[in-house]
């Protein structure tokens, strides 16, 4: 009588799926993202500032035609 699963093999219950929770992607997702942002941090500051320069310049040039077009 024990061994009578091995014959009447019913499929597993809702829910009960392979498949990773939510938490453990979005714990993967995070990681992924925040790794790299840790990892790299001095050159991304480094970077940043860099950009912020080419905003500042790019802004002095379009400043005057702004002021024309808005002013």
């Amino acid at each position: 009588m024990k061994d009578d699963w091995r014959n009447n093999l019913l499929p597993p219950p809702e829910g009960l799926e392979d498949r990773p929770d939510g938490f453990i992607s979005v714990a993967i997702l995070a990681f992924i993202i925040l790794g790299p942002l840790i990892y790299f941090g001095p050159q991304l500051g480094a970077l940043e500032a860099w950009l912020v320069d080419v905003y500042r310049i790019v802004d002095s040039w379009v400043a005057p035609v702004r002021d024309f077009v808005l002013g």
